[in-house]
């Protein structure tokens, strides 16, 4: 069979590592493998064939040694992470990448009410517009993270059976499937789950492609963001200015905003008057060296924190999308 073809070729090239073992034969593995057998139907000798070729590292209870839990890096600045994303050349490529699939951006915007330039922005800190959608063997990723000591391992179980059924789905050859170190995948960089939940077939030529279609990765974020219910037209955030009294209410996580402006400007906040006093809003710090940054936040800002959890590649994308729309609409 061709996808048994795939598999044998792809893994004449893995090289077993000190410490590991094929991963088929751990009891783990194989009741996942049960699982899928019997809760998705999926060929048993295929699967077993399929993780035969893995090695993996043994956790950490069949080394009989304990490892010393790893020191915690410092968080990088906002000022640092700002400057990895929002360049000359990002923007340019930016809107090199807006003018060849125009047409396909504002149908994405039209349909589901999601700015074009956010789209854009989305696409250029991810993968540089596509260009680097990662080396790492996805399905591999999957396993070894899966099945070895990671801390986020049943997540990332969740994500294997997730990949298992997306490439059965969309008729994809497993092996031939490389992303980023953690499993994400395509232009977008969207996981399995998400890729189940939200890629759609844009460009309407019977498949879901998020490798190698523009359309699709357009429509799919744009479809990711406003199933996540991004407001039409609605403010991200702004910076605001804070006394030593109320820069304690300003948080580093993401922050969902529960209490409207009225509130805030109960509590002596400086909140613009030009915010209605319904409306919904958050502080969060960005990260400094020295005195973290504070900014008043809407839903989009909470909403694009639902793709990815860091206050800093929420605003990353904000600046990116504005510094876009400026070339574009001038």
């Amino acid at each position: 069979m061709r996808t048994l073809a795939f598999f044998s070729l792809f893994f004449l090239t893995v090289f077993a590592q000190a410490q590991t073992i094929s991963a088929h034969k751990l009891q783990t593995v194989q009741n996942f493998i049960n699982e899928m057998v019997d809760q998705h139907h999926f060929d048993k000798n295929q699967l077993n064939f399929l993780f035969s070729q893995v090695q993996i590292k043994l956790p950490e209870k069949f080394k009989n040694k304990t490892t010393k839990k790893p020191k915690r890096k410092k968080t990088m600045s906002w000022d640092k992470y700002k400057s990895l994303f929002i360049t000359q050349d990002r923007i340019n490529n930016g809107v090199e990448f807006y003018n060849q699939n125009q047409h396909t951006l504002e149908r994405a915007e039209k349909t589901y009410n999601v700015p074009k330039e956010i789209i854009v922005a989305i696409l250029g800190i991810e993968t540089n517009y596509g260009n680097n959608q990662g080396k790492h063997p996805t399905f591999k990723t999957l396993v070894k993270r899966s099945f070895s000591n990671d801390r986020r391992k049943k997540f990332y179980k969740s994500e294997l059976k997730s990949f298992l059924l997306m490439v059965r789905e969309n008729n994809l050859v497993p092996m031939s499937i490389s992303g980023s170190h953690a499993g994400a995948m395509g232009y977008g960089q969207f996981i399995s789950s998400s890729y189940r939940n939200f890629a759609v077939d844009f460009d309407k030529d019977g498949v879901v492609d998020l490798f190698n279609s523009p359309a699709d990765a357009i429509g799919s974020i744009a479809n990711y963001f406003d199933r996540h219910q991004w407001h039409d037209g609605g403010e991200i955030s702004r910076p605001i200015k804070l006394n030593q009294q109320h820069f304690k209410l300003a948080k580093r996580s993401t922050t969902k905003p529960r209490k409207n402006a009225k509130y805030w400007k109960n509590q002596n906040l400086s909140i613009d008057t030009d915010i209605d006093n319904k409306t919904k809003i958050a502080l969060i710090r960005l990260p400094q060296d020295g005195i973290d940054e504070p900014r008043l936040t809407f839903w989009n800002f909470y909403v694009l924190t639902r793709y990815n959890h860091d206050n800093r590649y929420a605003m990353a994308v904000q600046l990116l999308s504005e510094k876009i729309k400026q070339k574009i609409n001038p």
